[in-house]
């Protein structure tokens, strides 16, 4: 659980990409990334492992071609660790993959609103 809490300071979204200027450059994530990622965000304070990869894996499997690749180590070190790989803890490599996946959900699914600037 402690590989799952800090591999993922947070997917917290509030939906998808309405055109702030805080978006990326790139193609809009689809419904079910930004779905997925919402649910996550709510679902995973005090989850399990399991629960967690449970979360993780829809993300994965409808991630961005850009970020494709990062959620799935993101989802295979969960599955590592649940396994009793401790590697995967504190591994720059897999902190880099989930922070690429937090970064383009925060920048492209609505998450970093301008408040008032």
């Amino acid at each position: 659980m402690v590989l799952g809490l800090a591999l993922v300071a947070a997917l917290v979204l509030a939906g998808c990409k309405t055109g702030d200027d805080t978006a990326s450059d790139l193609p809009r994530p689809s419904r079910a990334f930004c779905a997925a990622a919402a649910h996550y965000d709510k679902n995973v304070q005090l989850s399990s492992l399991a629960v967690q990869i449970k979360l993780v894996a829809p993300i994965a499997a409808a991630a961005p071609r850009d970020v494709a690749a990062d959620a799935q180590t993101f989802l295979d070190a969960l599955r590592r660790r649940a396994k009793g790989d401790k590697s995967v803890v504190d591994n720059p490599r897999i902190q880099h993959a989930v922070d690429h996946v937090n970064r383009r959900a925060g920048q492209d699914c609505g998450w970093y609103r301008r408040e008032g600037l």
